[in-house]
């Protein structure tokens, strides 16, 4: 199998968030850092079968395995730069934050060990729509804790 910047940040975010201790938030925001900037340098590629779907943990059952091993985390408030200045603010989750990116990175890496890298980078910058605004948020919230 090839690797790439992609991979090789898909691949490290599970294992920071996944293996062995529970990482610091420090550790966590490096993680995400790494994706986001892994998503700049990653070509578009292609989809060589449509017709194969990675699968995929309950959503349920994750968001209970990230909850018991970061139960210090929960929600915080966002802002939707779109929405006019008079909306309220919304809420975020970095429980769901990190079920979500974990869902994302695992359809990542199991696209380059099943298909093709270059299928890979297809569903990593495709993706991005999603685990980009999770990534972020969860940036946000991790810095507040960090130096908030």
């Amino acid at each position: 199998m090839q690797s790439s910047p992609a991979l090789q940040a898909a691949n490290h975010f599970l294992s920071v968030v996944w293996d062995g201790d529970r990482p610091n938030d420090e550790a966590l925001l490096a993680a995400l850092d790494g994706l986001i900037a892994a998503y700049h340098v990653t070509p578009e590629g292609e989809v060589s079968d449509p017709d194969v779907d990675a699968p995929r943990q309950e959503g349920a059952s994750l968001f209970a395995e990230v909850a018991a091993r970061f139960p210090e985390y929960g929600h915080y408030p966002v802002a939707d730069p779109a929405r006019p200045m008079d909306d309220a603010l919304m809420m975020g989750n970095a429980i769901d934050d990190l079920a979500d990116l974990t869902l994302d990175m695992r359809e990542v890496v199991w696209t380059a060990e099943h298909l093709s890298i270059d299928d890979a980078h297809f569903a990593f910058r495709l993706l991005f729509l999603h685990w980009g605004q999770h990534a972020r948020e969860l940036s946000l919230y991790l810095c507040s804790r960090l130096w908030g």
